[in-house]
């Protein structure tokens, strides 16, 4: 069995800029932010980076890493991290373009509410955002006034455990720990509003009997997926609000995470586990597009499943990967033919869907659960994974054809778990959102 490879963790002050800004506009002639850098097993280095104007250049800011840290500035808001004694070689660090924080006012003890459910829309219009009192903000993601200007519903009894906008960015698809689904509409409030925009649920589905965890889209909308802590793999169909089918895990193990996509070439052709193929069932007049459809299911035992949408039947089921705990997150990328699962001890291994034995490559941080994971791409052909963390150290890691090894670091959370993470590609933007109540935007330029 291939060995866990430990990538390191390199961390910054969460203000540097603000520290920066003040010693480039002469606030202070002086001042210092640092850095720390973790690798499991080694000793972690922390130290200063001191910060001063140039004699001579009062417009140019001279970095000096102190203890065996090194900060560079190569322009504009580019800064890289690096510390021979843990061989971290420039790691970039990548600051929010934007944040957007929750628009209700704080409670009495001024806490903020903490983030449960994320999703943004293809369009980058707006976002959702989803809360353990069962209710749901949407948001627009360019500024407007007056800051009433949002959208809220309260679908569900209590804790928001999915958001998906629905490809036309205008409905919404929510789920909960009340085993319930419904479908919102996610119209753009109104510029001029002087209140929020209410919203009410225009369909409901039930059938679930332990609290949903994942959902997902297919095609354009006319079916949906949900999966559950009663082990359950469920298609609906939208326009009736019906369910079509229920598929149930062995010993139906609670299913934590799915990722759905397009069958990657070459995947699935033996019969399932060396077994011999079981009948499929017959097609439903109901079921739209998902011939071509598989999905992933992250399972508590550690496992994970893969159910064709088209033969009714599930393809594989894997062994839990000795050292890994329950699976907490699962990505699939059919053009890249690999699937990625995180789990709660914070693994983080990578398969190619054509042999799923074995791992390619298995990889970890701490022990930090592994919240959510996306897929990302180059135009050059790489593939990394964006990955939230409960630790609130986000970043990318690059795995393919070089890896794994930190591509960025995500900064700006200040040890608050992150729950959601979204990538744009059309944008070269990342999304977070998490324990902090905050919404951050990251333009990493994939």
């Amino acid at each position: 069995m291939q060995s866990t490879i430990n990538l390191p963790i390199s961390n910054i002050q969460p203000d540097f800029e603000a520290v920066i800004h003040d010693v480039r506009e002469g606030t202070v002639p002086e001042d210092s932010f640092w850095l720390s850098f973790y690798k499991s097993g080694e000793q972690s280095v922390h130290g200063k980076v001191a910060l001063s104007l140039d004699e001579k250049d009062r417009n140019l800011i001279l970095y000096d890493g102190k203890d065996g840290v090194v900060f560079d500035h190569p322009g504009k808001r580019d800064y890289l991290l690096s510390c021979a004694a843990l061989s971290v070689l420039e790691t970039r660090a990548v600051v929010p373009s934007a944040q957007f924080t929750d628009p209700l006012p704080r409670s009495a003890n001024d806490q903020y509410r903490k983030i449960h459910a994320f999703d943004i829309a293809p369009d980058g219009s707006q976002f959702a955002t989803g809360y353990e009192d069962g209710s749901v903000l949407i948001i627009p993601t360019i500024s407007r006034r007056p800051t009433s200007a949002y959208s809220t519903c309260k679908p569900h009894l209590n804790t928001i455990t999915s958001l998906r906008f629905f490809p036309s960015s205008k409905v919404l698809l929510t789920s909960g720990v009340d085993f319930a689904l419904n479908i919102l509409p996610a119209d753009l409030p109104s510029t001029d509003s002087s209140r929020p925009t209410r919203l009410n649920s225009v369909r409901s589905f039930k059938g679930h009997t332990r609290a949903i965890t994942s959902t997902a889209i297919i095609s354009a909308g006319r079916n949906i997926l949900s999966t559950g802590r009663d082990g359950t793999v469920r298609l609906w169909d939208v326009p009736s609000g019906s369910q079509i089918r229920s598929e149930s895990v062995p010993s139906y193990v609670a299913i934590n995470a799915m990722s759905v996509g397009e069958k990657a070439e070459g995947a699935f052709v033996p019969p399932p586990n060396g077994e011999e193929q079981s009948t499929p069932l017959p097609a439903d007049a109901r079921e739209v597009d998902t011939n071509d459809k598989v999905a992933f299911c992250g399972l508590q035992d550690g496992s994970f499943i893969v159910f064709d949408l088209g033969m009714k039947l599930p393809v594989f089921h894997s062994t839990a990967q000795k050292g890994s705990s329950s699976l907490s997150s699962i990505a699939y990328s059919a053009s890249a033919s690999l699937v990625a699962t995180g789990s709660s001890n914070g693994l983080t291994s990578v398969y190619d869907t054509r042999s799923m034995e074995t791992p390619l490559t298995t990889f970890c941080r701490n022990g930090a659960s592994i919240e959510d994971l996306v897929f990302v791409s180059t135009q050059g052909g790489s593939v990394g994974l964006a990955i939230a963390t409960d630790d609130g150290l986000p970043y990318i890691a690059d795995v393919r054809p070089e890896g794994p090894s930190v591509r960025a670091e995500l900064v700006g959370t200040d040890c608050d778990g992150v729950r959601s993470i979204r990538v744009r590609s059309a944008g070269g933007e990342v999304w977070t959102a998490g324990d902090d109540g905050i919404v951050r935007k990251y333009e990493v330029g994939i």
